[in-house]
């Protein structure tokens, strides 16, 4: 059995207030050192749009520095404190799980009930690639009382493609992980941290890493919520998803590899979160992938917008040929 506390190297209050309005949420997110803008974005979002509620910010962090902490300074407010969880190289996931690029940060999740202080009962674990659009404050009236989590049913298409996988497990609703209403208490209870580092490190392959192995160990234990909780939206040059998502989303989610901090995607939600933020001057990446930048520029060609085009194809051409990403 591992002992959690030895995955901790330091624990720092970034920022801590100790008079609080009464209605508190605690909320976690885990990054490395490549998702600190897009986690600062998403509570700098969090923040703006729940001024009337605490809100203690659990950061369990990989490879990120003292330095790179600096800008989260500038996100106090009277209603807003910050902890970091520094995890060391104790804490390790058998790479063969990882496919699909799934970081190793994504599986400091597990963590998150035994890291934090044993006197919070209930919080709310974000992934890094979301925006917060409205009040979180229903969230802390949510009884999970007997249950594991709170959590929100995957997309149809998602639910066909689990059921073809081999884990032996008739999922009663296949849910995403990337937003979890945890009740710290039936975590510990049922022991989910160990049982998932005993899972993902037990040498079976698991297609959506420890997405898959949570949705094993609590299912049937879960309470399901609103999916303005966790919006899943695609991105693509082709058309604007944010605007057809945006409509009752409070929590949207950008899944896949095309996230919204890739300038070409021009999400205005997201920039306007970004564009206000400390991070505000660090540098954007232009594309996912060169396969993106093809895409834009055969639909502004076909848009008769032909200079914007050709740039594009230039562009494309360039990222292809030298490996580069501008």
């Amino acid at each position: 059995m591992s002992d959690i506390k030895s995955y901790i190297s330091n624990q720092k209050n970034i920022i801590q207030h100790d008079d609080f309005f009464g209605r508190r949420l605690d909320i976690a997110l885990c990054f490395d050192h490549g998702f600190i803008m897009p986690a600062g974005v998403a509570i700098y979002s969090i923040i703006e749009n729940n001024k009337d509620i605490d809100l203690h910010f659990h950061l369990l962090i990989s490879g990120v520095s003292e330095y790179d902490l600096l800008p989260f300074l500038e996100l106090k407010q009277p209603n807003v404190s910050i902890t970091a969880y520094h995890i060391n190289n104790n804490f390790d996931i058998n790479p063969e799980t990882l496919i699909l690029g799934i970081p190793l940060s994504t599986c400091l999740r597990f963590l998150i009930p035994d890291v934090v202080n044993k006197g919070i009962s209930k919080i709310l674990y974000l992934d890094c690639d979301i925006i917060c659009h409205g009040s979180l404050s229903e969230l802390i009236d949510i009884n999970l009382e007997g249950e594991i989590a709170g959590v929100i049913l995957d997309s149809p298409d998602m639910q066909k493609r689990v059921k073809q996988l081999d884990y032996g497990v008739d999922f009663n609703g296949y849910f995403n992980a990337g937003v979890m209403l945890i009740n710290n208490d039936e975590w510990r209870k049922n022991n989910v941290t160990q049982e998932s580092l005993s899972m993902i490190n037990s040498g079976k392959i698991f297609r959506y890493a420890d997405q898959d192995v949570l949705n094993i160990l609590l299912n049937g234990k879960v309470k399901y919520l609103q999916r303005k909780f966790n919006n899943k939206t695609t991105l693509s040059v082709n058309f604007d998803a944010e605007a057809k998502n945006i409509d009752n989303t409070i929590i949207m989610h950008y899944v896949t590899p095309n996230k919204p901090w890739y300038k070409i995607f021009k999400e205005r939600y997201f920039d306007r979160y970004f564009n206000a933020s400390p991070w505000k001057n660090n540098r954007r990446f232009f594309a996912p992938s060169p396969s993106e930048i093809r895409l834009k520029a055969k639909r502004e060609i076909s848009g008769k917008n032909y200079s914007i085009g050709v740039y594009h194809y230039f562009c494309y051409l360039i990222s292809k040929v030298f490996r580069l990403r501008f």
